[in-house]
C-alpha cells in the first residue's frame, strides 16, 4: 500500500496545521510588494493548450478593489478545442471577477468559476482545468478545479494547498475503506480521469480555501499545470525556488524538459514572490 499511497494526491482542502507549523519557523515580516514571474513550454505536444493571465498587478486602484489575481487554465487535450477552452476559461473568469459587485472574495471566486464554466460549455465538448489565486490585504485566497496545482513556498518548505479533482483521489479513498485492493486501484485505467473541470454539465466540485492565509515577506506562491509536477518532484521544485534568481520559472521549465519525457505535456509556471 505504501508505494501506491505515495503516488496519490494529498487531499486536504486547507492544510491549516502545516501552515501554522511553517509560521513558527519563520520570523513574521509584513510584505510590501509582489513580483510576478512566469514561463511556458509546449513540451512534446503539437499545440500549447495552457493559458494564463494576471490582473493589473501594478494598478493600485484595481488592487484595492479586487486584489492581485493570477489565473492558469489547462485545456483538456482529450477533448476538442482544448486551446480555445483554456483561453476562454481564463478570460471569462478574470473579466467576471474584475467587474463583479460581490464583496465576499470566496463568493466572487465561485461566481466567476460558474461564469467560466458556462462559457466553456458553449464550445461544445471542450474542457479545461483552472486554478486562481487572489492576494488581498496580504491574505491569500484560492480556487481550484481540475488537477493543476497551487503551492505555498515558505522558509524552504513547499506545501501544496489545493485538492486535485481526479479519479485517483476517489480510488485512494476506496482503498482506505477496504472496498478495493491497492492493485485494483493501480490497474484502474481511469486513474487520471478528471472528476471536475470547466465545461462539465454540473460544476459541483470546487476546491476553495475556507480560511484566509496571511502572507509573509519571503513567501512565494506557485501555480503550475500538470506538465511541471509530473516531471519534477516537490523537492526538486522547492530546491529551484530556493536557489534560482529572477529566471526561477525558466529554470523550472528547463529542468522539467531535461527529463526528456517522451509524452511531456505543456508546461506553465507562474510564481508570485512576496517581498
Amino acid at each position: 500500500m505504501g508505494r501506491f499511497m505515495e503516488q496519490l494526491p494529498r487531499l486536504p482542502t486547507f492544510p491549516k496545521k502545516e501552515i501554522k507549523a511553517m509560521e513558527k519557523t519563520q520570523k513574521i515580516k509584513k510584505p510590501k510588494m509582489v513580483t510576478p514571474y512566469n514561463a511556458q513550454h509546449i513540451g512534446n505536444r503539437d499545440e500549447q493548450q495552457d493559458y494564463f493571465a494576471y490582473s493589473d498587478l501594478f494598478n493600485k486602484e484595481e488592487q484595492k478593489k479586487i486584489g492581485m489575481v493570477a489565473v492558469l487554465s489547462d485545456g483538456m487535450g482529450g477533448m476538442s478545442n482544448g486551446r480555445k477552452a483554456s483561453h476562454r476559461a481564463t478570460d471569462v473568469f478574470l473579466n467576471s471577477y474584475r467587474v463583479s459587485k460581490i464583496q465576499n472574495i470566496r463568493e466572487r471566486l465561485v461566481m466567476s468559476a460558474q461564469k467560466a464554466n458556462d462559457a466553456v460549455k458553449l464550445l461544445g465538448g471542450a474542457g479545461s482545468t483552472i486554478i486562481v489565486t487572489v492576494i488581498k490585504d496580504w491574505n491569500l485566497y484560492w480556487l481550484s478545479i481540475g488537477d493543476s496545482r497551487i503551492y505555498l513556498y515558505r522558509n524552504g518548505n513547499l506545501l501544496r494547498l489545493n485538492k486535485e479533482h481526479n479519479y485517483e483521489s476517489v480510488l485512494s479513498d476506496m482503498v482506505l475503506r477496504g472496498e478495493i485492493s491497492v492493485q485494483e486501484a493501480i490497474n484502474n485505467p481511469n486513474r487520471q480521469a478528471l472528476t471536475s473541470y470547466l465545461g462539465i454539465n454540473d460544476l459541483e466540485e470546487i476546491d476553495i480555501n475556507a480560511h484566509d492565509v496571511p502572507l509573509c515577506s519571503g513567501d512565494s506562491i506557485l501555480l503550475c499545470s500538470d506538465g511541471l509536477y509530473k516531471a519534477l518532484s516537490d523537492d526538486e521544485i522547492a530546491e529551484i525556488i530556493g536557489s534560482a534568481d529572477d529566471d526561477v520559472c525558466e529554470v523550472m521549465v528547463n529542468s522539467a524538459m531535461s527529463k526528456n519525457i517522451r509524452t511531456q505535456d505543456n508546461i506553465t509556471v507562474m510564481l508570485l514572490d512576496i517581498d
